[in-house]
């Protein structure tokens, strides 16, 4: 069971956050829920993910 309440550090550009904030019309302290859930939806498309990570390794 995965504990929801554990929090990991994650770096975004700036200019990603700023487009992030604005979007969402939140603060710093709550931008971190709409952060989780571009996640989720994302990661619910598993060949999306992998075609990702196959374009973004450098070799």
């Amino acid at each position: 069971m995965v504990d929801k309440r554990r929090r990991v550090v994650v770096e975004i550009r700036e200019d990603l956050h700023r487009e992030l904030r604005k979007l969402a019309l939140l603060n710093d302290l709550r931008i971190y829920e709409v952060a989780n859930a571009v996640l989720e939806d994302c990661l619910g498309d598993e060949e999306r993910v992998r075609g990702l990570v196959r374009r973004l390794k450098v070799s």
